[in-house]
């Protein structure tokens, strides 16, 4: 390394890995060379054990480098790339907020370079360790939900959608296929602007109410499945689905006995 300072083969190879954490920290800065930083460092652990006597231990050039700082905070985080301070803040930031840096990049960097899908789940799962993670600790998301929710939204709307609109597209499919499959039962339908209406909102009330009374009984597990956005559900709110559910069965069967009728 040096005339002045002899370091054991251990103590190299922690100054080597201390000048690359150097040269990664003050890559892309222009106003800063790398290579006189270096050369700094390596005169400033000279001129403190470059004393006569044994080679220098890993302990003792620990601790002029601890002296020096980590490297990482040699450059104010302003005068940095965005990027980079992304990275940074991964690397050096508390747990807390690693893992929602971690998620966000994941739900928006990672499917422009890999599969899609692939990162989306990866983004998922982040976002449900950072809100446990969060959870465990008593504390609360603050701004850190603006990089955690929308992966989870992502994949519980859709769901919820799913759950509560698949009597419409089933309605949707069925106007289109019954006059050929079933013209017997299309007739039976006629006038349309009765007939179709009461048929969807028949069957999406029936749903809505079952899917409500299974609710007022599940919502401890509604809250865990779609954490913590549905911290919110009591079993009232179950209660209040089956009665817009039951008022629209009830509006569904009077449109099609009218349709029948007429």
């Amino acid at each position: 390394m040096t005339n002045t300072a002899i370091l054991t083969p251990e103590a190299q190879a922690y100054l080597e890995r201390y000048l690359r954490k150097v040269r990664g920290a003050l890559r892309g800065h222009r106003a800063v060379d790398a290579d006189d930083v270096e050369r700094d460092v390596i005169c400033h652990v000279s001129a403190e054990l470059g004393q006569p006597g044994d080679p220098v231990s890993t302990a003792q050039l620990r601790t002029v480098l601890e002296r020096l700082g980590n490297p990482d905070q040699w450059i104010s985080a302003d005068e940095l790339p965005l990027w980079r301070r992304v990275v940074l803040r991964l690397r050096t930031g508390p747990e807390d907020w690693r893992l929602p840096y971690l998620t966000f990049a994941l739900w928006t960097i990672g499917p422009m370079v890999g599969p899609i899908a692939l990162f989306l789940i990866a983004s998922f799962f982040a976002a449900r360790a950072t809100v446990a993670l969060v959870d465990s600790e008593g504390d609360d998301l603050g701004a850190r939900r603006w990089l955690v929710y929308p992966p989870l939204l992502i994949f519980y709307l859709p769901t919820v959608i799913a759950l509560l609109g698949w009597p419409l597209a089933l309605a949707a499919g069925a106007s289109e296929e019954l006059p050929r499959v079933r013209p017997d039962l299309w007739e039976a339908l006629q006038p349309v602007w009765l007939g179709v209406p009461g048929v969807v909102l028949f069957v999406a009330g029936l749903w809505w109410t079952a899917t409500g009374m299974i609710s007022t009984r599940l919502a401890p597990a509604i809250r865990t499945v779609f954490f913590p956005l549905a911290n919110w559900f009591e079993p009232r709110h179950g209660r209040v689905l089956m009665a817009v559910g039951f008022s629209l069965f009830a509006l569904g069967g009077t449109l099609l006995f009218a349709a029948v009728r007429l």
